[in-house]
């Protein structure tokens, strides 16, 4: 009975020590992490996003005074990783960017991206006129405001009439942010063009800049010069059914009503074929006298402007065909 136990005994330790002796390997660790995210599109410096592995999230501070509004992302992975899509720039604005990443070992794993703008406590801005306004083509009042930054990548102005509430948005390709010290001291200026299609009229303006919002607190005033037609140097040598192109002189044309010329006491009209705010076209009306008429007065009559004059050398000749 003793050596019965003691056999029992020995095959319970032995089966102890063996199970003792047996390794568990812990899972595989996924092979589908973001190691590294970098913006590369800065000049002279890199930032690096904050990538977390528990979250699955990357974020980006953008300091104000990189003026960026797009960032071009370079992207590390795990060995063997690859990405579901090629990295694109990515609006600085954008809320909604991921990035799907599948590793060597077959397994995935989606990363959100936040996009956190550093930008200037506040935004204070005035015009530097008492009375703000503009004309198509031209530049309005600039405005002066504590911007901080040369950058107009972030730059927004939208003017919106009062009369009719249609939003209008400026040519920002010619804007600039800038110091002129011998006149303004230190303060930070800039130069917008107006459409040149916009209605004259009252319109409230907004400025977007650096994550800020500023309505001005007057309404620019956008008005029409009276229009100016560009010198005729060359001699327009024509017969009765030619046209004549005219093109303005800095300023649109606008509510052109007629064109005429006066030869010999009597006065024609001639015939308006187009008209834009750019360039007028008009017709040599049958029955003008042939002749070297040397330099001839023009009459162009716009709305309610008195007329514009504008002298052409021009030679009729007679109508063949």
């Amino acid at each position: 009975m003793k050596i019965s136990y003691f056999y029992f005994l020995l095959a319970g330790l032995i089966t102890t020590f063996t199970a003792c002796k047996k390794t568990i390997n812990p899972d595989p660790l996924p092979q589908n992490k973001i190691l590294e995210y970098r913006i590369v599109n800065v000049q002279d410096t890199v930032i690096y996003g904050t990538v977390d592995n528990k979250e699955n999230t990357i974020t980006v501070y953008i300091p104000y005074y990189y003026g960026l509004s797009v960032i071009e992302p370079k992207i590390t992975l795990d060995a063997h990783a690859s990405l579901a899509a090629t990295p694109q720039p990515v609006s600085v604005d954008a809320t909604d960017q991921t990035y799907t990443v599948t590793g060597g070992d077959g397994t995935k794993r989606t990363y959100k991206l936040s996009i956190v703008s550093q930008n200037t406590p506040d935004l204070s801005l005035n015009w530097f006129d008492t009375n703000p306004r503009a004309i198509p083509t031209g530049a309005i009042t600039l405005i002066t405001g504590n911007f901080l930054s040369k950058s107009t990548a972030t730059l927004k102005v939208t003017l919106v009439n009062s009369g009719n509430n249609k939003t209008v948005l400026p040519d920002m390709t010619t804007a600039q942010i800038y110091t002129n010290a011998d006149n303004f001291g230190d303060t930070y200026l800039m130069d917008i063009k107006m459409p040149l299609d916009i209605d004259s009229g009252s319109y409230n303006v907004q400025v977007d800049f650096l994550g800020h919002s500023v309505k001005m607190n007057k309404p620019l005033k956008v008005y029409y010069n009276v229009p100016q037609v560009a010198t005729t140097f060359s001699t327009q040598t024509v017969a009765a059914g030619d046209s004549i192109t005219f093109i303005n002189n800095n300023d649109v044309f606008i509510d052109l009503k007629t064109v005429k010329v006066t030869v010999n006491g009597h006065t024609y009209d001639w015939a308006i074929q187009t008209s834009t705010r750019t360039k007028i076209v008009v017709k040599v009306p049958d029955g003008f006298p042939v002749g070297n008429w040397g330099s001839t007065p023009f009459s162009f009559r716009f709305g309610n402007w008195q007329p514009v004059i504008s002298n052409v050398p021009l030679v009729v000749k007679a109508k063949t065909g």
